[in-house]
């Protein structure tokens, strides 16, 4: 009997202590899902123009966050915006102004114009807005070589301007691209980074003034332009930083205004070549709809990857292919038009270029989002993307 109780004793001893234990190792509770941030209908986080200096000034901001004043709808519905030409040349008003005074690469003052050109006495009051900016590899060309596809968008009913931005750097001259060095370029790019900004925020300052619509703004660049542009919407101060340390306190902040009414660059359109220090820099958070126009022997700006200029001596940079394919991954539109053939100057006149643009705008405001390569005039591939 005694043998008895003492086994009971025992075993509910240690089922005690098994119970004891088992309490200890209970796995916990799966982590909960991080709560997800409500999306925005499928298109990318797009911060470029936002103020983020905390200034809440009802007479500086003046539209909200990321609103354009005309919505993707009105765009798509409306009679222009498009390839047809509503407006005759003889209806279009032209205006030329300064947008900014700065110093140059040797410190010299300079004043930096800008063309502007739209609908004389419109009644649509505010109107999509597309800035240009010119070619000559930062050390030449003038805000006039944009104002042939200016006049073409302003004819189908957008409003456009070209500006100058400050060029030149040590060693380098129209005879001889190749005679700087890697700090010296990327700080002409820089600064033409800064200028572009400067003239971003002129425009949507005055937008009630110019009648053009802040919040539906596209950047248009040739050739170097088209360097300047991207690297606006595709790099900050920490990237050129990492590229050229100091140039932020050098040359000042990337973006100089910051402040003053929001702005958003709904797309990159560009011409005479593409080029981009490293397409790791393009991400979902940031990708542009982009149109493209370059050779595939381009001799001055790569198709795929090679030199700036095909100096030896320059950094390496990637072309519209391999930006193209980075955002055909990221499920971007874009339009490549490409021409096999070797040499930097396109054999496109200026009114297809910009019939080219406009339909792209079209579709995008009219939700028909598309990936296109096209061969000369021949489309080779047009996939909607889903």
């Amino acid at each position: 009997m005694w043998r008895a109780v003492c086994f009971q004793i025992l075993f509910f001893s240690i089922a005690g202590l098994f119970a004891s234990c088992g309490e200890g190792t209970i796995p916990p509770p799966p982590p909960k899902k991080p709560i997800e941030e409500p999306g925005n209908g499928g298109e990318p986080t797009d911060t470029t123009g936002i103020d983020t200096t905390g200034n809440s000034d009802p007479d500086t901001i003046i539209i909200d966050t990321l609103k354009p004043r005309n919505s993707n709808q009105f765009l798509a519905l409306s009679k222009g915006f498009g390839a047809t030409n509503i407006y005759s040349e003889a209806q279009l008003g032209i205006r030329t102004g300064t947008y900014k005074q700065a110093r140059d690469y040797i410190g010299r003052s300079v004043t930096l114009n800008y063309s502007f050109l739209a609908k004389q006495a419109d009644t649509l009051e505010f109107r999509p807005f597309v800035l240009m900016v010119h070619e000559g590899a930062f050390l030449f060309g003038d805000l006039a070589n944009e104002m042939g596809k200016a006049k073409w968008m302003a004819r189908k009913g957008y409003a456009a301007a070209a500006i100058n931005y400050r060029l030149g750097f040590n060693g380098g001259s129209e005879g001889n691209t190749c005679g700087g060095n890697n700090l010296e370029v990327i700080q002409a790019i820089y600064r033409g980074v800064q200028d572009t900004y400067t003239a971003l925020h002129y425009f949507a300052d005055k937008s009630h003034e110019f009648g053009i619509d802040p919040g539906q703004m596209m950047l248009a660049g040739s050739s170097a332009g088209s360097i300047i542009v991207s690297a606006l919407v595709y790099m900050d101060e920490a990237d050129f930083e990492a590229l050229q340390p100091g140039i932020v306190k050098t040359l000042g902040p990337l973006d100089p205004v910051k402040t003053g009414t929001e702005f958003r660059v709904r797309a990159l359109l560009t011409y005479l070549g593409y080029s981009i220090f490293r397409t790791g820099f393009v991400k979902k958070s940031n990708a542009k709809p982009t149109v493209f126009f370059q050779r595939t022997g381009d001799t001055v700006l790569p198709y795929t990857q090679g030199n700036l200029f095909s100096c030896g001596n320059y950094f390496w940079m990637q072309g519209a292919k391999p930006t193209s394919d980075r955002l055909k991954t990221l499920k971007m539109p874009y339009e490549l038009n490409y021409q096999p053939e070797k040499g930097h100057i396109l054999s496109y006149t200026e009114e297809h270029v910009a019939n080219r643009y406009a339909q792209f705008m079209k579709r995008f405001w009219s939700g028909d989002l598309r990936q296109t390569t096209i061969e000369n005039f021949k489309t080779l591939q047009d996939v909607k993307i889903p």
